[in-house]
């Protein structure tokens, strides 16, 4: 049984097949797939290191700032590079050996500088300022970008009162979810923490009130937008805010071990690539969609990807500066506090530009659900009126037959002058 493309097009999951575009483009070429192990390795050191701080805080966390904030370094000089076109100088496009020997001439250059930034202290700038916080923006932006996307990909042709009752009951369940979430994990905190620390009580319990917050004026706006599609986009975008949420109060109020922590690790790992996919994905999504654009700046393949792996790379380093010099205290939870305050405050920015964005849109108009067949037997006839024309009125034969009167023309008046000279 043999499986033709319209069939196989038609099995396709809509978000996976565009995952896969996206991402395609970053492993088409050698240099790319290089740049890649690279990053990943950088990311496995690091996060190795966090979890020896545990046992040797001092040692780990002064191993990960002399040498983890080379990698992010580095991936910032081969993104100066490839904005100024020599990426072909950062690695080999047809060779792997020689894109290990570029390796080791820009990670020796790029602990020259990680050392200057040190000196001179623009490396809190650079990799708090500008790494850190740029990654946890943009992680907000793509998941608040994500779910009026799914949102827009199911088309409701009518607004029953089951859609609006699913809709409703959505907007609640967000309610729930962050409710629940900070309650079930504030229990469990006060039962398993010997030193019951209001600091990062207080911290999630702002962080949860700002959620709801964002759920209330998510619900306003759902009301003034129930005429219209843009309703879906903002119930399901209130649910992804939600369980983002719940993930962040469960990374602040969880109990800190002192051994390693084999289940955060990997949930850590798994959300850090998770999101470097998807951010990788969305960026080759962008490119694709402007390789044909006529416009002034255009972004290289190899600009992205490095620029994305600095983001990624930077934020990974201070979380794990964070964790380790605090001793596993409220420091190791900085990080998601700021994930907790920001998030909701970027998805309301993407949503208002959202529906501006589709209000000057053009709604679609109608189309009839059905369209029967016409046949040669019956033509189609248009209910729209016609202008009578100007045209000459021909006789009926009945108007022929019947004869004319004959009227007498007066005779001239000429005679009549005639008859009196």
């Amino acid at each position: 049984m043999q499986i033709t493309s319209r069939e196989e097009n038609a099995m396709d999951i809509p978000v996976l097949t565009r995952f896969n575009k996206g991402l395609r483009l970053f492993f088409q070429s050698k240099r790319l797939r290089w740049l890649f192990l690279i990053f990943i390795l950088s990311a496995v050191f690091v996060l190795v290191f966090r979890e020896l701080g545990n046992f040797f805080p001092i040692f780990a966390g002064g191993f990960i700032a002399i040498i983890g904030g080379i990698f992010p370094t580095f991936f910032m000089i081969t993104a100066f590079l490839s904005l100024v076109g020599l990426q072909r100088f950062v690695a080999s496009e047809e060779s792997y050996t020689r894109s290990f020997v570029f390796f080791i001439i820009w990670i020796v250059i790029s602990a020259f500088v990680y050392l200057i930034l040190w000196l001179t202290g623009m490396v809190f700038w650079i990799l708090v300022g500008i790494a850190f916080l740029g990654w946890i923006g943009f992680q907000a932006y793509l998941s608040s970008r994500t779910a009026l996307g799914y949102a827009e990909s199911v088309q409701i042709k009518s607004r029953s009162r089951v859609v609006a009752f699913l809709l409703g009951t959505l907007h609640i369940l967000s309610y729930v979810i962050v409710i629940g979430a900070f309650i079930i994990l504030f229990i469990w905190y006060a039962a398993t923490t010997a030193l019951f620390d209001w600091v990062v009580v207080g911290a999630a319990l702002i962080g949860a009130l700002l959620a709801l917050g964002f759920n209330f004026v998510n619900g306003f706006i759902m009301l003034r937008e129930r005429k219209r599609v843009t309703v879906d986009n903002l119930a399901l975008l209130g649910l992804f805010i939600a369980a983002y949420v719940a993930y962040f109060l469960y990374n602040i109020l969880k109990p800190v071990s002192a051994s390693i922590d084999l289940l955060s690790l990997v949930i850590d790992a798994g959300m850090s690539i998770f999101f470097l996919l998807y951010a990788l994905s969305s960026v080759g999504l962008t490119l694709a969609s402007r390789a044909d654009l006529d416009t002034r700046w255009k972004i290289s393949s190899e600009l992205a990807a490095t620029m994305t792996f600095f983001f990624a790379s930077g934020y990974l380093v201070v979380q794990a500066l964070f964790g380790t010099l605090s001793g596993g205290l409220i420091g190791e939870r900085i990080p998601d506090v700021i994930k907790l305050f920001v998030f909701p405050f970027v998805a309301l920015i993407i949503e208002l530009l959202f529906i501006r964005r589709s209000r000057k849109a053009p709604e679609p108009a109608e189309v009839p659900e059905e369209i029967p067949d016409l046949t040669e037997d019956e033509p189609a006839v248009i209910d729209e009126p016609v202008e009578e024309e100007d045209v000459l009125r021909v006789p009926e034969e009945e108007d022929i037959e019947k004869p004319l009167e004959v009227t007498e023309e007066p005779e001239p008046l000429e005679d009549e002058f005639d008859d009196d000279e």
